[in-house]
């Protein structure tokens, strides 16, 4: 089992460095990073300028891309051997709800899954760049050692780890896991204008995006409010099947 390790909080984040570290142990292992923070940036990709690529040690990468390009990077450029799945994250902060869609992490695990890989994104509740990610990347290791086996290639598995404190023993059990549904995020966002030039032209900056969900049972929010492990698996498919139901129901009247 080769592992591709990709993220968007780049090469020297602790979720990346504790993940590698637990699961270069029992696979073989490499990692392409962006060069700096590109969280957000869903499925980006380079496909009009050039992209730098530095190979930082015989196993890791950094690039001057998003992190689909990292993704597409490990997946067609020769640079190293064919990649068996892709595992993005440690992802500094959740990615529950309709964050699936503008993470940068999840949009690479997604990249992969369109690539015919095998895809998981995970993410910890904690945001804090200098948290402890160390249990996180034990639990995963060991999650993944026992199910990758079970794994379909059709399916993005979306892990959330809820919050512990950072002093949390090692030896203390790892909560509960639950595989959930994807949650209904709700965003309210707010801009500042910076400068301003004869009402014809302005420069904005998102001052503040306030974070609402609805939390429902069975849903990753409800998993994660209750302090267990939230696994969503997603699929590429967005077609409403019951609205297409009634449309071609109802076609030939609306012709």
């Amino acid at each position: 089992m080769r592992i591709l390790i990709v993220n968007d909080d780049g090469l020297y984040s602790n979720g990346m460095i504790h993940l590698e570290e637990e699961l270069k142990k029992k696979f073989e292992v490499y990692v392409i990073c962006p060069d700096r923070q590109r969280s957000a940036t869903s499925q980006a990709i380079t496909i009009r300028e050039t992209l730098l690529v530095e190979k930082v040690t015989e196993t890791h990468y950094k690039v001057n891309g998003f992190p689909v390009d990292c993704v597409n990077i490990g997946l067609y450029s020769n640079l190293i051997p064919p990649i068996d799945i892709v595992i993005s994250g440690i992802n500094h902060g959740p990615n529950l709800g309709d964050d699936i869609h503008y993470s940068g992490t999840v949009g690479a695990a997604r990249h992969a899954l369109i690539h015919d890989k095998f895809a998981i994104a995970i993410s910890y509740e904690n945001p804090d760049l200098n948290g402890n990610f160390s249990r996180v990347a034990k639990w995963f290791a060991k999650w993944f050692e026992n199910n990758y086996k079970l794994l379909n290639k059709n399916v993005l598995y979306n892990i959330n780890y809820p919050l512990e404190n950072n002093d949390i023993s090692e030896d203390y059990p790892y909560p509960e896991v639950e595989f959930t549904f994807q949650g209904k995020r709700l965003y309210k966002d707010q801009y500042e204008i910076l400068e301003e030039e004869n009402q014809k032209q302005w420069i904005l900056k998102l001052k503040e995006t306030i974070l609402g969900k609805e939390i429902k049972p069975g849903s990753d929010f409800y998993a994660i409010q209750n302090k267990k492990i939230s696994i969503t698996p997603l699929t590429l498919d967005s077609t409403h099947w019951e609205e297409l139901k009634k449309w071609k129901k109802h076609a030939i009247r609306y012709e």
